[in-house]
């Protein structure tokens, strides 16, 4: 086989598995032939647009990759620009964003062809697909060939087209449980409410599963507005109230704000549990309720064993196909436990991969929490 040169980053938000696929793609490498050199850019896209002599690492030895499997994060640093994207409608300068943007862009797509990269695999999110993309279609018009692209869905959102689960997501999950297995403890000893507000961007995923498996009380996810519906969510809260229960649990994501037009949802909720007259004369008091966040406790620590597999399954597929002569962008996913290929454009144009409303777990959430018209 030809000795090819393979460039891997990690981009957009960290996601617990990452390291576990870098050190995938390269052992997968290495294991088809040590000649094959390997390059890490630091700092995600950063690292690739940069200057060339801080930003990246080359001749890893096999032994520096050893121990990262077990470590959260991303030990090459990860991170965004978000002029890679076209400009936003409120953008005050579109022309200097757009000229920014071609700089950015010309500088990868030189660094890329002065290190004579035959393919470029990237763990992230779609933000950073989208990015590659432009940089692999620019460099492609530039010199009339394609540059490798190969992508590996890693994002605790859980929003990628094209996989059923995406690296770092169980992990968030079951940070997001414990959390709220800890504040239910709390609130037990008190007999309270708690909203408890959960990432996963414009997605609901970390919310519905959480509720699910940490059994909360009732749910908001932004790709249901009747979830963040506050009356509705009221009668809910009601319903446990009548049935006795010590502690109340609401697992809103933090998606709901932008998705209710209301960036102080939770805020108002809770002053509407605490001040309804309904729960007053159930139980004789006011529901003292708190607002908590998770926040970036869901991202970090040791990633679970699940997603350290999952990330080394993509990974060592990942390799395969940036050996490969096939140069069409895609991503390596997994769907039915089977890791499978999707064409890259394909995954940006249809992600974020959001809840529909005939998906499996809404039907198990609907018959597990609590009820408006709850009776038993």
């Amino acid at each position: 086989m030809t000795r090819k040169r393979i460039g891997i980053l990690t981009s957009g938000g960290d996601a617990p598995g990452m390291n576990a696929a870098v050190r995938a793609v390269f052992r997968g490498l290495k294991a088809h032939s040590p000649d094959h050199e390997i390059m890490l850019f630091r700092e995600g896209l950063n690292g690739l647009a940069g200057r060339l002599d801080v930003n990246y690492l080359v001749d890893i030895e096999r032994r520096s990759l050893r121990d990262i499997i077990n470590r959260g994060g991303t030990f090459i640093g990860t991170g965004r620009i978000p002029e890679l994207k076209p400009p936003p409608a409120d953008c005050a300068d579109p022309e200097a964003w757009e000229r920014r943007r071609r700089e950015i862009t010309d500088v990868a797509v030189i660094n890329i062809r002065q290190f004579a990269l035959s393919s470029v695999v990237v763990v992230g999110g779609d933000g950073s697909f989208k990015g590659l993309l432009q940089i692999a279609q620019a460099y492609a018009a530039r010199y009339g060939e394609q540059v490798g692209l190969v992508g590996v869905p890693g994002t605790i959102d859980n929003d990628i087209w094209g996989t059923e689960v995406c690296i770092g997501f169980d992990t968030a999950l079951n940070n997001t449980v414990e959390c709220l297995r800890k504040l239910r403890d709390t609130i037990d000893s008190h007999r309270r409410c708690a909203i408890l507000e959960v990432m996963g961007n414009t997605s609901g995923w970390i919310a519905l599963t959480t509720a699910i498996a940490g059994g909360a009380t009732t749910m908001m996810l932004p790709e249901v507005p009747e979830t963040f519906d506050i009356p509705k969510v009221l009668a809910r809260v009601r319903a446990a109230v009548r049935l006795n229960y010590r502690y109340i649990t609401i697992v809103m994501a933090e998606g709901v704000r932008t998705a209710s037009g209301n960036p102080r949802l939770g805020e108002e909720l809770r002053d509407a549990i605490e001040g309804d007259p309904v729960i007053r004369d159930i139980q004789g008091r006011p529901l003292e309720t708190r607002l908590n966040t998770v926040g970036y406790l869901a991202r970090g620590g040791h990633p679970s064993a699940f997603d350290n597999l999952l990330a080394s399954r993509l990974g060592d597929a990942a390799a395969r196909r940036a050996l490969s002569d096939e140069r069409a962008p895609v991503m390596m996913g997994l769907k039915n436990n089977q890791v499978v290929v999707a064409d890259l454009e394909a995954v940006v144009r249809h992600s974020p991969r959001l809840i529909t409303p005939d998906h499996e777990l809404l039907r198990v959430a609907d018959h597990l929490l609590i009820g408006p018209e709850q009776q038993f």
